[in-house]
């Protein structure tokens, strides 16, 4: 594989030009029918089966050390309210940013209609 066919998985499956793919597409989502426009061509696109399943993962991952940290918060504050939500906030963005990342390594788009 070479560098220019890495790129092209990134590119709007219809004309080749970049989609405008948003961060927060690249969260996990259980919608089969889900539709992206293009923002060049105005084309129907998605992540592929493989990115989904990556974004899935990589929050999972991130879930692991999250979930450590959070029991390290809510020691610290005696269990209070402010620490709990403060240690939940922290396990969700780490699954968020877990997700993207992972989801932007095995990125591919895949035309829909």
């Amino acid at each position: 594989m070479t560098a220019g066919a890495a790129s092209t998985k990134r590119l709007c499956p219809h004309c080749g030009r970049p989609p405008g793919l948003r961060w927060y597409h690249l969260l996990p989502s259980n919608n089969r029918n889900r539709v992206l426009k293009c923002a060049s061509c105005g084309g129907g696109y998605d992540l592929s089966d493989g990115a989904k399943i990556a974004s899935m993962m990589g929050g999972f991952l991130g879930l692991g050390p999250s979930i450590l940290l959070f029991g390290k918060i809510a020691k610290a504050g005696h269990g209070s309210a402010a620490a709990t939500l403060t240690g939940t906030i922290v396990v969700a963005a780490a699954f968020a940013l877990g997700s993207m990342l992972v989801a932007s390594l095995a990125l591919a788009l895949v035309p829909k209609k």
